[in-house]
């Protein structure tokens, strides 16, 4: 089996280097689920879910190319959506429910720019739409310098003003809106002038800038232009009327063209970051975001060089694609393990506020956890190239000292990688159950029913959890049905298996993922999470306590680990989720046409093209052709 030491200790030096970096340009000044349509959505797109055929990908090419762009400065992204289709199209407010699988298949990516983009890899970060920051001696307030020059796609200048608005609108309305990052930790923002805004907190919190100014699916992730927002409902405004010229940021590309099958988008010569000199223009002169298909057809239009870059297919998928198509690369090339070790553990999640027996007592979590025998799971769904998990923090290597210190609780919980039936039998029986005639525990009558969400991309998995789950006595199912996702995030269903991010993120953990279990984070259920992780719906007044002191202190801090190891004794004792395994991330890349991917050897990013950091993909490939 792959170890995650042979990857991340690949680039060690990369994350204190980084790390040293990002305090130095501080201090001198330098420098992806499904989401359900709801009545936010605009009406036109139950009138666009009647449509049932995806067009060819050759022939969108040429019937939607009025700029006559060839083949080859055309980039063509699959992802979002499944069956050919994104159903949330029309909506390009990232901030509502709803609006997350507009924006991030395409927009996000060509359209907007962050205020810092952050590699999440190195725990590196590239000023953008900033100059520079400046934080006070006690990290309540950080103060941004604009660059001069940036405009919207629209001729305005982008200004202070802006951000402000943007990040004022969010905190009033943060209780209602989602991927709000820790603005409940922001007290307001000010506009200082033209181009300097100042963020003033509640309290101290070293590391806010990278969980809420960032590309790390900060508040960044859609600055809003105030001159088209401030007299609009954000509860409600989609910001899509094409004849309007929406919707639009201040990126090198504008979008010509949407529908529930693709989205296109074509290079904008009046970009600003050309005409200030920050970024010369991209060579890429469209860009053609279409919705996912099934497994099969998109191996086949990869191995066809009809896509350039697509989503994740199961590793054994994935070789055969390799074998068929030299030009096909991942992160780490054609090598084991097909990618980077990713920032979002996958787990069994629970919402801990639902009326099961699961959720109320923390014992039959306990015993869901000694069914599972995570290596087994690994080998079957990932070809023996994974990683198992046992907690939420992806294991790079300036984690290791943090390690350390939970290797006497996994000791004392037998908490590893392997099965342990007699202690399934003894939790569960200590809880009153006992097995009826068809294996399966039973108490008064009833029997523990887990229907678990899917994503399809998990799907690998899915067959033999339910499988380990049901030899060890639980009536498990897998549920892969549109929207099972969105639902559990409402709270409205009681388990799902994903992934929880970003998790490993030099600068913001260990405090950041336990933030994402605190009350901070809880809402009740129906409401949408404050972000898409944050779904345990668990409280606990002593993790509180523990996790509000961790948010005043750098991670750096001795007092971080001792905190983090109090925190995670709370934590384990409750499990309130149950990890399986490490995320490694396999986005393709296709060297027919362009040549520049990001990866093991040239670092600058990371190929995702459901994150904004594809942005820095754009700038940096380079046609063959």
């Amino acid at each position: 089996m792959f170890s995650w030491f042979q990857l991340s200790r690949r680039v060690p030096a990369l994350f204190g280097l980084a790390l040293m970096l990002g305090a130095i340009l501080i201090a001198c000044g330098g420098g992806d689920d499904d989401v359900a349509p709801t009545a936010t959505t605009a009406p036109a797109v139950q009138a666009a879910a009647t449509a049932t055929t995806a067009p060819v990908v050759e022939d969108v090419v040429q019937t939607l190319d009025p700029e006559d762009i060839p083949r080859n400065r055309t980039l063509i992204v699959m992802t979002g959506g499944e069956n050919g289709r994104n159903p949330d199209w029309q909506n390009f407010n990232v901030f509502v429910p709803g609006g997350v699988g507009g924006w991030h298949t395409g927009p996000l990516q060509t359209m907007n720019e962050p205020l810092i983009m952050f590699n999440v890899l190195t725990g590196g970060h590239d000023f953008w739409l900033a100059e520079s920051m400046e934080v006070n001696d006690d990290s309540t307030e950080f103060t941004l310098k604009l660059r001069e020059g940036i405009e919207w796609a629209d001729g305005m200048p982008f200004t202070a003003e802006d951000v402000a608005f943007t990040y004022n609108l969010v905190r009033d309305k943060q209780d209602e809106l989602t991927n709000t990052a820790e603005i409940f930790l922001m007290d307001r923002a000010e506009v200082i002038d033209p181009l300097t805004v100042k963020f003033i907190l509640k309290e101290s919190s070293p590391s806010w800038w990278v969980t809420t100014l960032t590309s790390n699916h900060g508040v960044t992730e859609q600055i809003l232009p105030k001159h088209i927002w401030e007299d609009k409902d954000p509860l409600t405004f989609t910001f899509y009327d094409p004849d309007k010229g929406w919707p639009f940021a201040t990126g090198p590309y504008t979008m010509t063209s949407a529908s529930a099958e693709q989205k296109v988008f074509v290079l904008r010569e009046d970009y600003w970051g050309a005409k200030t000199g920050f970024k010369p223009l991209p060579l890429v002169q469209k860009v053609i975001y279409i919705a996912n298909r099934d497994e099969t057809a998109r191996a086949q239009m990869m191995i066809k060089n009809e896509v350039d870059s697509m989503s994740m297919v199961p590793v054994d998928t994935l070789l055969d694609m390799f074998k068929e198509n030299s030009k096909l690369v991942t992160w780490s090339k054609q090598d084991p393990p097909y990618g980077y070790l990713d920032w979002c553990p996958i787990g069994l999640f629970v919402n801990n506020s639902a009326d099961t027996p699961v959720a109320k007592s923390k014992d039959i979590r306990w015993a869901l956890n000694y069914s599972l025998d995570r290596n087994r799971l690994v080998e079957l769904a990932e070809r023996g190239a994974g990683v198992t998990a046992l907690h939420m923090i992806t294991p790079y290597a300036w984690f290791d000292p943090f390690e350390e210190k939970l290797k006497p609780m996994y000791a004392a919980r037998s908490l590893d990688a392997n099965p342990h039936p007699d202690k399934v039998i003894q939790l569960m029986e200590g809880q009153g159950y006992a097995k009826d005639d068809d294996g399966y525990w039973m108490k008064n009558d009833e029997r523990i029913v887990m229907n678990i969400g899917f994503p399809s991309w998990l799907a690998r998995y899915g067959v033999h959890l339910v499988r380990q789950l049901e030899d060890a006595g639980f009536d498990a199912s897998m549920d892969q049905s549109p929207g099972a996702g969105a639902k559990f995030g409402r709270g409205e269903d009681d388990y799902s298996f994903g992934c929880k991010g970003p998790s490993g993120v030099l600068g913001m953990d260990p405090y950041y993922m336990l933030s994402l279990y605190s009350s901070a984070t809880y809402r009740d259920i129906g409401e949408p999470p404050i972000n898409p992780w944050a779904t345990a719906r668990w409280q606990n007044a002593e993790f509180d306590a523990i996790v509000g002191q961790m948010s005043t202190l750098a991670p750096t801090d001795p007092k971080t680990a001792e905190l983090f190891t109090d925190a995670m004794e709370v934590w384990f004792d409750e499990l309130p989720d149950i990890y399986i395994s490490q995320l490694i991330i396999r986005h393709l890349g296709n060297e027919e046409y362009w040549t520049g991917w990001s990866s093991k050897d040239d670092n600058y990013g990371f190929l995702h093209p459901w994150q904004q950091e594809f942005l820095k993909t754009m700038f940096n490939l380079k046609p063959t052709k």
